[in-house]
């Protein structure tokens, strides 16, 4: 009877894990942890972001395999122009789970971003007789016909324009 009392308790346990559980969940009972929680919701939500970062870079701290945690904070740091904060951000996300299909979506967009600035500057820097001038042009046109979009899906930058 232990041994099946056991096997239940496991599947229950590995069952949380399956329905994506947070880890935030498990600070239910610590009531600093739930309350910071609380109100770095409420910040992000009203747009406070520098109260944002602080109180979930503190949660990020105390629950640092969090998905959820990581995957705001990406979010702030795209927001605040901070691509690699953000690219950073979200693969910790995605450490703490990888099947996080909005983290890989805003790390995806993260780096397309970069690499269209980066290509914006290749293109700024080389002459038109550069050998490299018009294979820079050619990725930039097909770079400007990628939607890209904010971590959050709102806004798209008009074609032609630095992200």
């Amino acid at each position: 009877m232990r041994l099946g009392g056991a096997a239940l308790l496991a599947a229950l346990a590995l069952g949380g894990c399956a329905n994506g559980s947070s880890p935030m969940q498990m600070f239910d009972g610590d009531p600093d942890v739930v309350t910071i929680n609380r109100e770095a919701e409420l910040a992000y939500e009203s747009g406070d972001a520098a109260k944002a970062e602080a109180l979930y870079k503190s949660l990020a701290r105390r629950m640092p395999n969090d998905a959820e945690t990581w995957f705001r904070l990406g979010n702030l740091y795209a927001r605040a122009n901070r691509p690699d904060e953000a690219a950073n951000a979200y693969q910790r996300a995605l450490i703490a789970n990888n099947t996080n299909a909005r983290a890989w979506h805003n790390l995806s967009v993260i780096r397309l971003r970069q690499a269209w600035a980066a290509m914006l500057q290749a293109h700024d820097n080389l002459k038109p007789d550069s050998p490299l001038y018009a294979e820079v042009e050619t990725v930039l046109k097909q770079l400007e016909q990628i939607r890209l979009v904010d971590p959050d899906g709102k806004n798209a930058p008009a074609p032609g324009t630095r992200p």
